[in-house]
């Protein structure tokens, strides 16, 4: 018996975005993003990428944080090949400085699990792009690894989510998202991710009513038409600020930080419409030169910015 009903598959989308949309304004409003009452201690260490010095959180365990990174020869989405290797260095340099270990997952590890060449042929049959294949690849390279754990987009960056809160987070079973439907920041332990690899494989057809498919609609769709007991899930929050907590500054030192935002969540998000957004709202780190176009292309740049503006201006 399917899980789904076909009446659940022929759901209307309106009334869904505008709940979304109402859910996600009142979180912004909320000032008490609950995070654990951690007590850090600190290590001082050097950047090898700038000039200055700054404390850094580490515990004598230090959490991994896993992100996936296949390149599309040539680039994609706005991006040189380059740049996408630039921001994943910066993703590996700040959450190491965060009190994390890193790993980047390839295709090679997904190609690992023995549901790899299934989930190709049902994404080729669907015509998924290249890109989002490798989106889904993703959560088969995360169910392959020993014990689960933690995955972050790579244009995932953190803000309070020290390594030892980390630890402290993933102490209980389960699937965890701290950005709702967007994968941008998950734990799970080896079954959930799994569990949650399987039931995208059973949904993906060309026939599947979403807006397009991609890991993302995918797993909003299961969390639209199945029980957090049928996912597994344990916590679904949203907890990352979506782009890059800024006030327009002055032309002379461009946007400013705004600690108090950022030190809610537990990560900022920068995903290309967020960047796009901070663009036209002048809160995009100060770049010279920078245009509409180079927003995707320059988000190693401005992430490491934001990044340094965290640790200086609003410390841990």
């Amino acid at each position: 018996m399917e899980l789904i009903s076909k009446a659940a598959r022929s759901a209307k989308w309106p009334l869904y975005y505008f709940a979304a949309a109402l859910g996600f304004y009142l979180f912004i409003l909320d000032n008490s993003n609950v995070l654990p009452d951690v007590v850090n201690r600190q290590l001082l260490v050097e950047s090898e990428n700038s000039d200055y010095k700054v404390e850094r959180q580490f515990d004598a365990q230090r959490p991994v944080m896993h992100t996936f990174f296949e390149p599309v020869e040539g680039g994609c989405c706005g991006m040189s090949e380059q740049a996408h290797e630039d921001l994943v260095k910066a993703w590996e340099d700040a959450w190491q400085m965060h009190g994390w270990d890193t790993k980047v997952l390839n295709e090679a590890d997904a190609k690992d699990h023995p549901d790899f060449e299934a989930f190709q042929q049902k994404l080729i049959d669907a015509n998924v792009s290249e890109y989002d294949r490798r989106c889904f690849w993703r959560w088969l390279a995360m169910a392959n690894q020993g014990n689960g754990g933690w995955m972050s987009d790579y244009d995932t960056f953190p803000l309070a989510l020290t390594g030892e809160m980390g630890l402290e987070l993933e102490s209980t079973p389960g699937f965890k998202t701290w950005g709702g439907h967007v994968p941008a920041l998950i734990w799970a332990d080896k079954s959930s991710w799994d569990r949650i690899a399987k039931l995208m494989l059973q949904m993906i057809s060309p026939d599947l009513d979403v807006l397009m498919i991609s890991d993302m609609m995918v797993l909003l769709y299961l969390r639209r038409n199945l029980s957090e007991e049928q996912m597994g899930v344990s916590l679904w929050k949203n907890s990352l600020y979506p782009g890059f907590p800024y006030i327009k500054g002055d032309e002379e030192t461009g946007p400013k930080i705004v600690c108090k935002w950022a030190r809610r969540y537990l990560a900022a998000h920068i995903s290309h419409t967020s960047c796009h957004k901070a663009f036209k709202k002048n809160t995009y780190p100060k770049i010279e030169g920078l245009t509409m176009v180079d927003t995707a292309e320059k988000r190693a740049q401005a992430a490491r910015i934001m990044y340094r503006d965290y640790q200086d201006d609003c410390g841990q």
